[in-house]
């Protein structure tokens, strides 16, 4: 199964089909905002008493939540992007960047990647006891981590495409 038949089944939000007004684009911003501080209120179930007290300076620093369900904020985005980049630029992968299949093939391959990187962070995470799991809730507190690194992703997207960044 080569790569393009993988990048068919990886989800998408839409893009517009036309020009957004101002209006437009600041709904869809605001929404994604609330959206996003939402979900850092909402505590990952199954970690163990003082399981982030070692965060709390890190915290400040990254200015993140940990311990929510949205603890590895864009993490999996960045690391994906710097990669990717870092391939291209030294043609170690050699996707042409001008033509809009190029694109395309480039901002598949990033997604595929930041999945990867939502699954690997999630479990290094847990099984390295940075985020503690209670006795058996290990595979829960990854699931809920690739939860919600899937959601910022789809948010990102979001935003880029409807939002001011679009």
């Amino acid at each position: 199964m080569s790569l393009q038949n993988i990048f068919k089944f990886l989800p998408e939000v839409e893009s517009p089909k036309t020009r957004l007004d101002f209006k437009t684009k600041l709904r869809w911003t605001l929404i994604t905002l609330v959206t996003f501080f939402v979900l850092a209120e909402i505590p990952l179930h199954g970690l163990e008493e003082n399981a982030l007290s070692r965060f709390e300076y890190l915290a400040v620093i990254l200015g993140t939540r940990f311990g929510s369900i949205i603890s590895l904020g864009i993490g999996p985005i960045v690391m994906a992007s710097i990669i990717l980049q870092l391939l291209v630029g030294s043609k170690i992968l050699d996707i042409d960047l001008t033509t809009r299949e190029g694109k395309r093939y480039f901002s598949a391959l990033q997604k595929l990647l930041i999945f990867f990187f939502i699954i690997f962070e999630a479990m290094v995470y847990v099984m390295m006891r940075g985020l503690a799991a209670k006795e058996g809730f290990a595979f829960l507190v990854i699931l809920q981590l690739i939860l919600g690194g899937l959601i910022i992703v789809f948010l990102d997207e979001l935003v880029s495409k409807w939002g001011f960044l679009a």
